[in-house]
């Protein structure tokens, strides 16, 4: 014969059974705040008898440390007048307020031992036999609670971390160009959120020629900003890296410099993907002001842009493979002779990858187009155009990737140099 669902209810038996087999400890206490009913659970929970416990006052049955340690009873410990518990008793019991899911922090005797423990509780007035009472369940969140702090503190350290990291890598930004009279220089850095690895410098080989360099370590976080800062002590110009002579300083490259090809051949060499779990693309070029030259090798990274005085646009696309996979295609220089009023863009795939957040890419052609209208604009000119043309397109929206944009203006040979203003950087 099946019982009816209101019959069940009524039942002090199924009550029972309901009531100590939940995992949520609970208990009632009358309007002294003295418990007087209770379920296994709450046993279980403060590892005591039901002797322990009946007819105890609540912060004594709960083993409140305060009441431990001062040997007091509740209500008369130097804690009960901030106690949230006790609060909602009363609260409860006056204005028939509940209290949801509120969160219970303190030292409590447990098994004799004095234990950090986070309770969550509820609480809500009933009447129970005619006589009023509180009704309290509560949840050992302390595993769960530890866990979150934990996690907390984790990524506090992580942040802490990052920001340390990212302020490295504005640290290997160049804050100062060459000065030299018939090229005139401009950069742009944007960030992302997350701490990534582009890098780029540049910087006075000799008297006659400059090293622009732009690395993008795949990944992001600290182990792409620390291949970054590896990268970067390595091309340092006093280490004496790109010469071929035994020469320690940079001016001993007066007798022979390592070109870009042998260059990148040997960073590929020295940053092996399986060694570092990271590759990076890069693109490498040696001006000679002077002679008016142009000597470039890249290694998977997005081609510089030479823009010709007359709007034409080439591609310094020689080189090979990315840094790190053992040089599976050689790699190639290319040799370029500039005129007055040439430029060269370098920049990385932050730029024309940012997206307006609905899938469209700013994209090369966009670039193209916007860099044949010009010819005649300063260094510092086109990278400020370039900039506000890719945040109107984006809507002003945080790039997902770090960008990178160095422009640099050649004014022609020497007898030909017309000032056009100053070098300058700026980094957002």
């Amino acid at each position: 014969m099946a019982i009816e669902l209101g019959s069940l209810k009524e039942s002090n038996e199924f009550l029972n059974l309901l009531m100590d087999n939940i995992t949520s400890a609970v208990f009632l206490v009358d309007k002294d705040i003295r418990v007087q009913q209770f379920n296994d659970s709450f046993k279980k929970l403060l590892s005591k008898s039901e002797a322990e416990l009946v007819n105890k006052l609540c912060g004594n049955a709960l083993g409140c440390s305060f009441a431990v340690d001062e040997n007091q009873l509740c209500g008369k410990t130097s804690n009960c007048g901030s106690c949230i518990l006790r609060d909602s008793l009363f609260r409860a019991f006056l204005d028939n307020v509940p209290t949801f899911k509120a969160m219970l922090r303190r030292d409590f005797y447990i098994g004799g031992q004095k234990i950090s423990k986070h309770f969550r509780f509820s609480s809500i007035y009933l009447t129970y036999r005619n006589e009023e009472m509180v009704l309290v369940v509560v949840d050992d969140m302390t595993e769960l609670e530890t866990q979150r702090l934990w996690l907390m503190e984790k990524q506090r350290r992580l942040d802490e971390d990052l920001e340390s990291a990212a302020e490295i890598q504005k640290s290997l930004l160049p804050v100062s160009f060459p000065k030299v009279d018939n090229c005139h220089f401009a950069a742009r850095f944007i960030p992302c959120d997350q701490v990534g690895g582009d890098i780029y410098n540049v910087f006075e080989l000799d008297n006659d020629r400059i090293v622009i360099y732009m690395i993008d370590v795949s990944g992001h976080g600290v182990p792409a900003a620390m291949v970054t800062v590896s990268v970067s002590q390595m091309l340092s110009p006093t280490t004496g890296y790109f010469c071929d002579s035994t020469g320690s300083r940079s001016t001993d490259c007066e007798r022979e410099l390592a070109s870009p090809k042998r260059v990148l051949e040997t960073l590929d060499f020295n940053y092996p993907v399986e060694r570092f779990d990271k590759y990076f693309t890069m693109s490498y070029v040696v001006l000679n002001h002077r002679e008016s030259t142009l000597l470039s090798c890249s290694a998977g990274h997005p081609p510089p842009i030479l823009l010709r005085s007359d709007g034409q646009i080439e591609f310094l696309d020689q080189g090979g493979s990315i840094v790190g996979l053992g040089g599976p295609v050689p790699f190639e220089e290319e040799i370029k002779t500039l005129s007055g009023g040439d430029k060269i863009v370098f920049y990385t795939d932050g730029l024309t990858e940012y997206s307006t957040g609905n899938g469209e890419l700013y994209g090369i052609e966009r670039l193209e187009k916007l860099l044949r209208n010009l010819t005649t604009s300063s260094a510092e000119d086109i990278s400020e155009i370039i900039v506000n043309s890719l945040m109107e397109f984006g809507h002003n929206n945080p790039p997902s990737d770090d960008i990178a944009l160095v422009v640099v203006d050649f004014d022609g040979p020497y007898s030909h140099v017309q000032a056009k203003g100053s070098n300058s950087i700026i980094q957002r």
